[in-house]
């Protein structure tokens, strides 16, 4: 069996306006040993897709068919409207989830093709180039990257592989307004509909900051899906302080401190706020936003997650109490189910992590079965997990080294019936610990096979039989998958496992020297 503390993993993110780009924060993930999968992952999320998959494959185009190897709802977009490192680590990169304090960053093109240093997470590059560049600078170089990052080709290519829908991860920043009451000059003096600013994180405020992201272009890019015929489902990536470990909280590699701690930002003037509470103004904020959308724009939203992995590796550095974040996702869930959102047939993806709990299948699991009904379980809210095999060193990963379950050369037929028992044994602990019914989600699942990307397979063939046996395990459980992620062109490091454009073969070659290395930097090989 893999250790808790070794199962530690990591993320994505995604696009906007038709020619969008940005970077995405750097995700760690846990994936448990094949053993271990029934008892912790399984407890996590889950949903059951409303369509069953014979139907949806029936609307999988012929080039969608040939391109991917079974059923796939839908793709993150990672690395776009909140930033992992490894996203942008040119030729550098070398573990999916940093370790160490320095980060992978080198780039974020195309206004940045390289800076001085590295940087580990969105809230440090963003207070780097505001320090060093400037506010104007740094707000148009978050504009260029958001507007490169994904285009119409991009959905494009998303709708001819038979998806229909997109996960956004997106940081706070997009309602940075709602932080108004600590500090009105500070947080809510742009308009949030059309402008872009810089704003500090309201507790490491000489630390981190974020560039906001205007909501009316986030309608432009929903409407804009629609036409494709996708889905989006709305995810609030990272918070204020830090509600999870990992670069792609935003604040990294600073402590998360949202479980605990006050702002910083309005303590001057007595007006310090518990982060949770301004947790839920955002959760507030989100909501209203999306009751106030217009019908064509309503008919592109399939989704909202509040919150991406909740207090993530809590389980072992406890800097969360586990009842609060339990009380805290109830109270969210209590604002979406008191809002109009079900009504219209909006779903509420309750994202759960079993490295957030000591004992995830005797806590977080009955939490979420006394929350809501039975009724509720199956209409509107999603138990939503996330499955990786890359951390389980010995079990259901693949390397080019000799210390994994398999190497890379292995026969397709041993590599497709050990993966199929990997995932299915999956499937079957989510199924025996939320239900065959209710609805069930895989927001975030992917083919790294080892978070060690230079061990990691590469060959098409390989990864598509991975993929295969994925896919046909949640079609059979009725889980609903999103891929993890579209693209990744300026880490290449980490494309063949984590690119469903690359794996798809409709990446195509990328510009030369678009993200270099900082000055005598190499590849760093841990």
């Amino acid at each position: 069996e893999i250790s808790v503390e070794a199962a530690v993993m990591a993320g994505r993110d995604m696009p906007l306006n038709g020619v969008q780009e940005e970077a995405s924060s750097s995700k760690h993930r846990v994936i448990l040993a094949a053993s271990a999968v029934a008892s912790c992952l399984v407890a996590g999320s889950a949903l059951a897709w409303s369509q069953p998959w014979s139907q949806a494959s029936a609307h999988v185009s012929s080039a969608g068919m040939s391109a991917l190897p079974g059923p796939l709802a839908g793709v993150n977009v990672g690395g776009w409207l909140c930033l992992e490192d490894w996203f942008y680590s040119g030729a550098g990169g070398s573990n999916v989830m940093t370790s160490g304090n320095i980060g992978q960053g080198a780039c974020l093109p195309p206004a940045v093709p390289s800076l001085d240093g590295l940087w580990p997470s969105e809230g440090n590059l963003t207070f780097r180039l505001n320090k060093t560049k400037g506010p104007k600078f740094a707000a148009e170089a978050f504009q260029a990257h958001r507007h490169a990052f994904i285009g119409e080709d991009d959905l494009a290519g998303m709708a001819s592989l038979g998806l229909n829908s997109v996960r956004v991860p997106m940081t706070w920043a997009a309602f940075a307004d709602a932080l108004a009451p600590l500090d009105k000059e500070i947080y809510g003096k742009h308009n949030p509909h059309n402008e872009t600013v810089i704003v500090p994180d309201p507790f490491y405020r000489d630390q981190a900051a974020f560039a906001t992201i205007p909501r009316g272009w986030l309608e432009e890019f929903i409407r804009r899906c629609s036409k494709h015929g996708l889905k989006v489902l709305v995810d609030l990536h990272a918070f204020p302080g830090g509600s999870a470990d990992g670069t792609y909280n935003g604040i990294w590699p600073a402590p998360p401190v949202f479980w605990k701690n006050k702002t910083i930002v309005g303590a001057e003037k007595n007006q310090a706020v518990q982060l949770t509470e301004v947790g839920l103004w955002i959760a507030k904020a989100v909501v209203a936003w999306l009751e106030g959308l217009d019908a064509p724009t309503q008919a592109g939203l399939l989704g909202l997650t509040f919150m991406n992995e909740p207090a993530h590796t809590n389980g072992w550095k406890k800097f969360a109490n586990e009842t609060l974040v339990l009380e805290w996702l109830a109270s969210a869930a209590d604002i979406f189910r008191k809002s109009k959102l079900p009504a219209k047939g909006v779903k509420l993806y309750m994202q759960l992590i079993a490295t957030a709990f000591a004992d995830f299948g005797g806590t977080a699991v009955p939490w979420y079965n006394k929350t809501f009904t039975e009724d509720e379980k199956n209409s509107w809210v999603v138990a939503d997990q996330h499955w990786y095999t890359a951390w389980d060193k010995g079990g259901c990963d693949m390397r080019t080294s000799e210390d994994g379950g398999l190497t890379c050369d292995a026969p397709l037929d041993v590599i497709q019936k050990k993966m199929k028992g990997c995932a299915d044994s999956f499937s079957q602990g989510f199924k025996d610990q939320f239900g065959s019914s209710c609805l069930k989600a895989i927001t975030e699942f992917s083919v790294g096979t080892s978070e060690e990307a230079r061990f990691a397979c590469n060959d098409r063939a390989v990864l598509k039989t991975f993929l295969q046996e994925q896919l046909n395990s949640w079609a059979e459980a009725g889980l609903q998958p999103f891929f993890w992620t579209w693209r990744m062109p300026f880490g290449p490091v980490f494309e063949p496992g984590w690119s469903l454009r690359w794996i798809a073969g409709l990446e195509e070659p990328h510009q030369a020297m678009a993200c270099e290395l900082p000055g005598g930097a190499a590849p760093v090989i841990s």
